[in-house]
């Protein structure tokens, strides 16, 4: 079933009257408000209350269309757009920004889209020295892998992680905003569609015809501004917090119990 963005809102605003009667608001988002929506499509549906023990996720079949429900209250709304923040990956921030507000109290949801616009704007952090570091170091090193003779499966894994992070180095260093998934070649190609075809012929070469050079001809170019690859010098280092001290006596008893 396809739906235009009115019958979407008109929907959303139904499951929530069902299912989430006391609800302030919902956010009605996906391809069916968005556009693009597809036989296969579902609707996405943050919902909003005062206040809650926690936010959950649930999917269900209503009037025959499959939903997505996020059911939060403002600070978990808060707390999982900050989440977005971290990954650089904006899905809650999408969600809030694209979508139609419904439900009885529309104004306990306009803030909130005006922070997820606010937030989006901003972009994504930037790399500091220590993550630039570990990315070109992570995917040097899987270039490197693409390099040596292996077993087709470990190429193909090797390749689907090139896939992820390389898209996501692209548009993290441009402070764009990642995508998982079908996003991926959307986000790179809103980016530069030129770069999002390099990628895509690459990767097809790759995963169609088992030819690697293509893949880490683009990797390279791609860490060129960067520094290139890097190993020789590459250090990281742990968290001081990064330890769990162990409990001797727990230890000792343990060790005596398995003698």
């Amino acid at each position: 079933m396809t739906l235009s963005a009115d019958e979407a809102a008109q929907l959303a605003a139904r499951v929530l009257q069902a299912r989430y009667p006391e609800a302030q608001a919902g956010f009605a988002a996906g391809s069916f408000v968005r556009g693009g929506a597809t036989a296969a499509s579902d609707l996405d549906l943050v919902v909003l209350f005062a206040a809650l023990p926690n936010a959950w996720r649930e999917s269900f079949v209503f009037e025959g269309v499959p939903v997505d429900a996020f059911v939060h209250d403002p600070e978990t709304l808060r707390a999982f757009m900050q989440k977005d923040v971290d990954a650089g990956k904006p899905a809650m921030l999408t969600m809030l920004r694209e979508a139609r507000i419904v439900g009885p109290n529309p104004d306990a949801a306009a803030p909130l889209r005006a922070e997820a616009e606010a937030i989006y704007a901003r972009g994504p952090p930037r790399f500091d020295d220590e993550t630039m570091g570990l990315w070109r170091y992570t995917i040097s090193s899987r270039l490197e892998d693409l390099e040596d003779p292996r077993p087709w499966p470990e190429i193909v894994a090797t390749g689907a992680w090139l896939y992820a992070s390389l898209a996501d180095f692209i548009l993290r260093v441009n402070g764009r905003w990642a995508g998982t998934g079908k996003w991926v070649p959307r986000t790179l190609a809103d980016y530069d569609p030129a770069v999002e075809a390099r990628f895509s012929a690459a990767f097809a070469a790759l995963f169609e015809r088992r030819d690697p050079a293509p893949v880490i001809a683009f990797g390279e170019h791609t860490l060129a501004p960067f520094g290139g690859r890097l190993f020789a010098g590459y250090a990281a280092k742990a968290r001081p917090e990064e330890r769990v001290k162990a409990n001797l006596d727990q230890t000792m008893k343990d060790a005596k119990q398995a003698g």
